[in-house]
């Protein structure tokens, strides 16, 4: 039985050359972020461990709110700070162990963390009583995971994110912006307390292109006003409304010229979570959302975002609201799919140095290629957007309901421009032209690995006197393949 979004299958299947050089290098972006539940959390002993699965994929960073690294300003025992009648400077006064423990986990796989002070949503949503004490409650945990102070861990924290989706209609933040901005700030001096040298950003905007906004231009006013450090400024994408994985082309330009239009010509722009789908009662097959992660991450490249952070790169348990999230990758054991094995041809695709690539398309069919070392990489991926979303719209404009308990927060945002060429064109399979690679008259290993799990090879394929190769492969609707060429 067909999914009911499922994209029409195209008349004929057609086949694309793809011509990849291999003289020709460039440097890739550093986008290979992430963001979940890296493993079992207290109270929660069954979550997957999903280390391995980074390592595989060669995260380079971790983005910590949705694990146990929440600071509320009430008073709550899983708190990093549970009691805000407790002495400041006493380490007795804090709740480090559990995020010790994930930050480590994260250090123990080459990773860095992003640190978000953020509260944990949706149990506290209030700004501080005290814009003063929380500063110095800031200050001591920034301490903690940068210096060491009250036993933290070995490996300095550098980055720290303020705010999760202030603009999240009630859900995430209940004061009112001047009451953000005074805590961006006490967070802000109280990190340069600490270490000036230190990396602060914010405040991840869930609605990046609604205009005239508190958490966008009002944000960036106070910023400049009052003078405050802004190394990054954050924003999450997910493409419930379009599934058009050109989407964060279009955002990250608009926010890069909102940004320069302000003033900020120097902060970096960070798509702190990213995914196909967010909203609850969202769904679609395994094979088309990994397709879409394949496809985005390639596109990715090619966008004004300085980092990026895919989000969920776990199994989509949330301790936090208690339902499955639709953005997990494998199934809630941890056991892999179509999705977590896109994330992880993607990291293993995009490492050393970017090759030229050309002959993919805006409809969904896109290559990048590397050279790492002594292998050649390719990855080829065919996501089809379905007929949903190639419907006319009737306005810009993505309209949604998420569950919270009992009640049901009807929200909405803006979304780019629908395009006309998202729609597919039908490709069935690729011929892959790989020109100047440096073995010259000699044989390389080939090996085919598919987004389902299923490799093919190594065989071995005789490159021309004159450095070239050329391979047919057959690509399904919603796929991706990742072929390695090794001397």
């Amino acid at each position: 039985m067909s999914h009911p979004d499922a994209p029409a299958a195209p008349p004929a299947s057609r086949t694309r050359t793809l011509v990849v050089d291999a003289a020709d290098e460039s440097s890739f972006r550093a986008l290979n972020g992430v963001g979940g539940v890296p493993g079992p959390v207290d109270g929660h002993p069954d979550f997957p461990d999903m280390t391995p699965l980074w390592r595989e994929t060669g995260v380079t960073v971790v983005r910590s709110f949705d694990w146990v690294s929440r600071l509320d300003t009430r008073n709550n025992p899983t708190s990093l700070f549970p009691d805000w009648s407790a002495d400041v400077d006493d380490p007795a006064s804090y709740n480090f162990a559990a995020t010790d423990r994930w930050v480590e986990s994260v250090h123990a796989i080459g990773a860095e963390v992003m640190f978000t002070v953020a509260s944990s949503i949706p149990r506290n949503k209030l700004p501080t009583d005290d814009v003063e004490l929380y500063g110095r409650v800031v200050e001591r945990i920034v301490r903690h995971y940068s210096q060491g102070w009250a036993g933290g861990p070995a490996k300095s924290v550098r980055i720290y994110e303020f705010g999760d989706q202030p603009d999240f209609g009630p859900l995430h933040f209940a004061g009112r912006p001047d009451e953000f901005y005074g805590m961006y700030r006490a967070f802000c001096e109280a990190v340069q307390r600490v270490d000036p040298t230190l990396t602060v950003g914010g405040p991840a905007v869930a609605f990046p292109l609604e205009a005239d906004a508190p958490y966008r231009e009002g944000f960036l006013t106070f910023v400049r006003e009052h003078d405050l450090p802004l190394d990054f400024f954050s924003f999450l994408w997910f493409t419930d409304g379009s599934r058009d994985p050109l989407d964060y082309r279009y955002v990250s330009r608009e926010l890069r010229a909102l940004l320069d239009d302000h003033g900020f010509t120097e902060t970096e722009l960070t798509l702190c979570y990213w995914n196909y789908l967010a909203v609850p009662s969202s769904s679609a097959p395994a094979a088309e959302k990994g397709a879409f992660q394949a496809a985005t991450a390639i596109y990715l490249q090619d966008t004004v975002i300085d980092h990026a952070f895919f989000f969920r790169a776990d199994s989509g348990r949330d301790p936090h609201y208690g339902f499955v999230d639709p953005g997990g990758v494998g199934d809630v054991d941890g056991r892999p799919d179509e999705r977590s094995r896109a994330l992880a041809l993607a990291g293993r695709a995009m490492r050393g140095r970017r090759l030229c690539v050309e002959g993919g398309d805006e409809s969904g069919l896109t290559a990048v290629a590397g050279r790492d070392g002594d292998t050649v990489r390719v990855l080829v991926a065919n996501y089809v957007a379905p007929d949903s979303a190639l419907a006319p719209r009737a306005e810009d404009r993505f309209r949604f309901r998420i569950p919270i308990g009992e009640q049901r927060i009807e929200l909405g945002l803006t979304l780019p421009p629908q395009r006309a060429d998202l729609a597919s064109k039908g490709i069935g399979s690729v011929e892959l032209d790989v020109r100047n690679l440096p073995w010259a008259g000699r044989t390389v290993n080939v090996t085919v690995t598919a987004m389902t799990g299923t490799v093919d090879g190594p065989h071995e394929v005789a490159v021309t006197s004159t450095g070239n190769l050329q391979l047919e492969l057959a690509l399904p609707l919603q796929s991706a393949l990742l072929v390695e060429l090794s001397a």
